[in-house]
């Protein structure tokens, strides 16, 4: 490969490292949670975006071992055309194009349309793999250092970010966004409107071919199982699939992690990410109690706002 070549190439992988950066501070993750769905770039990305620390070492890793090559390839330009002091006039004429081509554009271009990362999910997942070695003790580090006592209003302060950011989008996206962000910033509001009533509760002796018709007329094949005191345990089709038949039900359930009723939903978000959990009990004695689902809870965010009523004139 020609040194000018390699220079282009460099300056290239410097501006998607560094307008990757801008658009992972933008990007609506609930959005492209949605998108992933239907879009391999976008699984991808969310794939790659799983760990953030290690997702962003990676591109300061990158971007500067790109800007390293971009100098050394321009060096050998000055020395091919026969420059004297090679290394200082590269220097001089490659720093404007590195801040203006390398930095400026991209980075001004990803704020405008973070959205445009998902076409590089495929190039920033293969650097995130070359740089697993050297990523992930910085991510480890990383989650070393962080202080749990401040994830909940850290939590909240990402989430409505994300939210707001949809308001930039098609008028009904932003409708729905908007309504999401009110129900996560409302204080006072609660879980409830974010729980499921919808799972069927097993007793303890149910048989095994019981629990699995009541699971299988289950939408996602989930259920509760009853211990008579304290939260229920989580009980998923997928685990009864190769079950003795002889153990008991409990022994295939999953505990739940209790949440108090009057969290909202991003301060409830933030508690099962400390415990790594998506599944937990909310209760409020003697008035009902639900299962607070992360998926159940994302689709209720982005579900469509009902139509409204034309007022009458």
């Amino acid at each position: 490969m020609s040194a000018l070549a390699l220079l282009l190439l460099a300056l290239a992988f410097s501006a998607m490292f560094a307008g990757s950066e801008t658009a992972f501070y933008g990007l609506n993750r609930l959005r492209l949670r949605h998108d992933a769905a239907t879009s391999r770039a976008a699984a991808l990305l969310e794939n790659v975006l799983r760990s953030p620390s290690a997702f962003l070492a990676t591109l300061l890793i990158g971007n500067n071992i790109a800007n390293d090559i971009a100098v050394h390839a321009a060096t050998a330009i000055g020395v091919r055309v026969g420059l004297e002091s090679p290394e200082f006039w590269s220097t001089l004429c490659l720093t404007p194009l590195v801040f203006l081509f390398g930095e400026v554009l991209p980075k001004q271009l990803f704020l405008d349309t973070p959205r445009l990362v998902i076409r590089f999910a495929a190039p920033l997942a293969v650097v995130r793999l070359l740089f697993w070695p050297l990523t992930a003790p910085l991510a480890a580090l990383a989650r070393r250092l962080d202080n749990s006592s401040s994830a909940s209003p850290l939590a909240r302060r990402q989430l409505e970010a994300l939210l707001q950011e949809g308001e930039g989008h098609a008028p009904g996206e932003a409708r729905v966004m908007k309504a999401a962000l009110r129900a996560m910033d409302s204080r006072g509001k609660g879980l409830r409107p974010f729980l499921r009533f919808d799972l069927p509760m097993l007793r303890p002796d149910c048989s095994h071919e019981d629990a699995r018709q009541r699971l299988a007329r289950s939408a996602d094949a989930i259920a509760l199982l009853d211990h008579g005191s304290g939260p229920p345990s989580l009980l998923l089709g997928t685990r009864l699939v190769d079950a003795n038949p002889a153990q008991p039900l409990a022994a295939f359930t999953l505990p739940l992690l209790r949440l108090p009723p009057q969290l909202d939903l991003a301060a409830a978000v933030a508690e099962m990410r400390t415990y790594k959990v998506a599944f937990a009990w909310v209760e409020k004695p003697g008035e009902w109690a639900g299962l607070c689902d992360l998926e159940y809870a994302l689709a209720r965010l982005l579900a469509p706002a009902p139509p409204v009523e034309p007022s009458a004139s």
